[in-house]
């Protein structure tokens, strides 16, 4: 089924003539590293990416490992990336920063490594008011909300599944049931770099 949503998502979105600047492959290792991007708004992970990392993955079976290199982006898509990354059984290891929604896809891996000198960093997640006040007036139609609060009621649910999906994927990889409840112990506008010996103690870097 995967392998079925995979091949339908190639031919349905067309790779864009800048997503080789965040990616490069050196044997067999695929580097992703956001800050490569030369248009600012584009130096994160985003839905382009994951139609390349396909495309990569599938064009060159002897891929083992991916490098990471960034501050995160969209949850979705890092979600989506870590699905693809599980599927191919890869490697990750971070070279730089891996913090943000980075990490979903760092806890991807089968193995897990960090360079001496780089950070793996958690926070909590965030939607601003204006992309809430876009998704109500988007979706009150097709979910019935009479108002804003009926939405604000249905936004409350959806965060506790969404905080229980994120704990059930962190134990699923292997992390340790605490370690995965810290995780959101730093705000948005911060940011949690676990020193190597917990990350070693709690099953986050495994190798």
């Amino acid at each position: 089924m995967k392998q079925t949503l995979l091949t339908i998502y190639l031919i349905v979105f067309a790779l864009p003539s800048w997503a080789n600047e965040k990616f490069s492959i050196n044997g067999n290792i695929i580097i992703y590293d956001t800050f490569k991007a030369t248009d600012e708004t584009l130096a994160e992970i985003n839905w382009e990416d994951t139609n390349v990392l396909a495309k990569i993955l599938s064009e060159n079976p002897n891929i083992k490992t991916l490098q990471l290199n960034s501050l995160g982006g969209i949850i979705d898509a890092a979600e989506y990336m870590s699905d693809i990354i599980i599927d191919f059984e890869l490697n990750t290891h971070v070279v730089g920063e891996c913090s943000s929604s980075c990490a979903i896809l760092f806890i991807a891996g089968e193995k897990r490594t960090i360079q001496r000198g780089s950070w793996l960093g958690f926070h909590q997640g965030s939607w601003d008011k204006d992309s809430i006040k876009e998704h109500y007036e988007y979706n009150k139609a097709e979910y019935g909300w009479a108002n804003e609060f009926e939405h604000s009621s249905w936004i409350y649910k959806d965060t506790q599944k969404q905080i229980f999906r994120d704990m059930e994927y962190l134990i699923e990889r292997g992390v340790e049931p605490l370690f995965a409840i810290k995780t959101m112990k730093a705000d948005n506008e911060d940011m949690w770099y676990p020193r190597r010996k917990e990350l070693e103690a709690a099953g986050v870097i495994r190798e």
